[in-house]
C-alpha cells in the first residue's frame, strides 16, 4: 500500500488533493491511501511511516520547509512535493531533497503528471528477496538491506545490514534479478544499491560504511543514476 499524507492549512486544498489521489489511484488500479494533516505539528505527532508527503510551504506555526527539514531528519527515504502559491518559493526544496512541488491553485492535468513522476521513483524504490546460496545453506536477502553486490573471481559477495553473505555466481545474473529496482554499477566489481549511497568524493562513493571506487567509464552513468534517484525540484 501507497501512504500518502496531505498537510497543508486549507481545507481546500486538503480536500482537492485527497480527491484527486482517489481519481488517480482508481484510474492506475493503485492500492494507496491518504490521511491529510491541517499543521506541521499535527502530522508530526501522527508518528507515522509514509512513501509520499505533499507539503505546503507557506503555514502558520512551522512552514513547510520547517517540516521538511524535521522529516529529514529521520527520514531520508520519503518522498517529498511541496504545494506553492510561488513556484519560486520551491527552489528552497532542494534544501531538503523534495522531489518536485504543485503549484497552487492545483489542477488535475498538472497533479497526475507530476505524479507519475513520483511512482516510477517509488516503484524503483520496492524491495525484492534474493534467495542467495552459501556454504552454510540457502539465506533469503532482502533488497531493503543490501547495501552492494561485489564480485571477486567467481564468486559474489552480498554486503547487508546483517553480514556478509558468499555465493558462487555471476554479477550479470544478480543485474537480471535487481533489474528495475535501485541498483547501478559504480565499476565493474561492484552493483550498488542507491539507497544507501550517502556521499560522493572525487572518484569514490560512499556506500553505507564503505568507500567504493567509481570508474571512468561508468562514472558518468552512475552519477546520473544517483541524482535520479535522490530527485530535485523540478520545473
Amino acid at each position: 500500500m501507497l501512504r500518502v499524507a496531505i498537510v497543508d492549512d486549507e481545507q481546500e486544498v486538503r480536500g482537492s488533493l485527497e480527491e484527486y489521489f482517489g481519481r488517480l489511484g482508481q484510474e492506475l488500479k493503485l492500492n494507496l491511501k491518504v490521511w491529510t494533516f491541517f499543521s506541521g505539528s499535527q502530522f508530526l505527532a501522527e508518528r507515522m511511516p509514509f512513501d509520499l508527503v505533499c507539503l505546503d510551504i507557506e503555514m502558520p506555526e512551522m512552514n513547510g520547509l520547517e517540516l521538511a527539514a524535521k522529516i529529514r531528519k529521520t527520514d531520508e527515504q520519503v518522498v517529498i512535493v511541496f504545494i506553492t502559491y510561488l513556484a519560486q518559493m520551491a527552489i528552497h526544496g532542494y534544501e531538503v531533497r523534495a522531489l518536485d512541488f504543485l503549484v497552487k491553485p492545483v489542477n488535475y492535468s498538472s497533479f497526475s503528471m507530476k505524479m507519475l513522476n513520483v511512482l516510477k521513483l517509488l516503484e524503483k524504490r520496492k524491495c525484492r528477496n534474493l534467495a542467495v546460496l552459501t556454504v552454510d545453506g540457502l539465506q533469503k536477502i532482502s533488497t531493503e538491506e543490501l547495501y552492494y553486490v561485489e564480485v571477486q573471481g567467481h564468486y559474489l559477495y552480498y554486503h547487508t545490514r546483517k553480514g556478509t553473505f558468499r555465493q558462487k555466481a555471476s554479477l550479470k545474473e544478480v543485474e537480471e534479478e535487481l533489474k528495475g529496482l535501485s541498483f547501478t554499477k559504480c565499476n565493474q566489481c561492484y552493483l550498488v544499491n542507491l539507497r544507501y549511497a550517502s556521499a560522493v568524493s572525487k572518484d569514490e562513493v560512499q556506500v553505507a560504511q564503505d568507500w567504493l571506487k567509481i570508474s571512468r567509464p561508468k562514472k558518468k552513468n552512475f552519477l546520473a543514476a544517483l541524482a535520479d534517484y535522490i530527485g530535485g525540484v523540478g520545473p
